[in-house]
């Protein structure tokens, strides 16, 4: 929904194109909670136009920053993102395509092309319950912040843990490890559920990777689950509960009630707390059958 012409602020928001992290910081430390740190701005437009947040007098812009759009990969394998790339770029770059599928099939279920050719990957972390965000962890992703002076990296999800987040930090890059299935190695998923077929917020939104021996044998397993207004996150204890073990009908059933009573969905106007909590169970066992059945076969249950 639109704002009409007649409740906008009568002076728009000034616009900082700085160049560099530690330019971009000063500005924020100069104009502190008058100001925004702004990439694609798709998630931030909806909330300025619903009434969400009030209009910042300040916009800084990180899309003159090149070290945030850059996409390389180190000596180890793993991928480094800059969180201003576009999901659009994201899609298109054939290290991504080749190094991180899922993260490529996550990119085209995220609203309508127009939205993907500006926001951000960025953008879809920080708002803390993006539809990137699953995949992320099961990719064991780090992100980098920093306060224009000094850079940490913490694991995705001990991020998305914390309380104690600055807004005075900002996010200078995305590393994730390559996707196993891209090698070969195991099953990966990627699955959301909305109220319509594309183009809609998320209800329910898992990933998963899972990778046996050949008799079956859970060598490694990710599991996520988000959706809606959930905080994403990993099944650390299921999966570290599962590992070592034959898939069998019930590890099977071990995993459905561990997701359904291990996943903090929260309620709104599209579907409720138990709709979520089952159906991202439905979805992960599933995809844990069809693992089973592609690597070992004669051993999957049929029942």
């Amino acid at each position: 929904m639109s704002v009409p012409l007649y409740q906008l602020p009568e002076q728009q928001p000034s616009v900082w194109q700085p160049t560099s992290v530690e330019e971009a910081m000063q500005l924020k430390q100069q104009w502190g909670d008058n100001s925004v740190l702004i990439s694609g701005g798709t998630w931030l437009r909806t909330r300025w136009e619903n009434g969400l947040s009030p209009t910042p007098q300040h916009l800084i812009s990180l899309g003159s920053i090149p070290a945030l759009s850059g996409l390389t990969i180190d000596t180890v394998g793993h991928v480094h993102i800059g969180p201003a790339c576009c999901l659009s770029d994201l899609m298109e770059n054939e290290l991504i395509r080749q190094r991180c599928g899922l993260l490529v099939q996550a990119c085209s279920e995220i609203a309508a092309p127009s939205v993907r050719n500006l926001a951000s990957i960025g953008g879809n972390v920080v708002t803390r319950t993006g539809d990137l965000i699953p995949v992320l962890l099961v990719m064991d992703a780090q992100v980098g912040w920093s306060d224009g002076q000094k850079e940490r990296m913490l694991p995705l999800e001990e991020w998305l843990e914390s309380k104690h987040f600055t807004s005075y930090e900002m996010m200078t890059k995305i590393v994730v490890r390559a996707s196993e299935q891209d090698m070969g190695k195991s099953h990966a998923f990627y699955l959301k559920v909305g109220r319509r077929e594309a183009f809609t917020p998320s209800v329910v939104t898992v990933a998963g990777s899972l990778r046996m021996d050949a008799d079956g044998t859970i060598v490694a397993i990710a599991l996520s689950a988000g959706g809606g207004s959930a905080i994403p996150a990993r099944f650390t204890e299921l999966e570290d509960a599962v590992t070592g073990k034959l898939l069998s009908k019930e590890v099977l059933q071990t995993l459905h009630k561990g997701v359904s009573e291990g996943f903090e969905a929260v309620a709104d106007d599209y579907a409720g707390v138990d709709y979520r909590k089952i159906t991202a169970a439905n979805l992960i066992v599933s995809e844990c059958y069809k693992a089973w059945r592609k690597g070992g076969g004669a051993y999957a249950p049929r029942s």
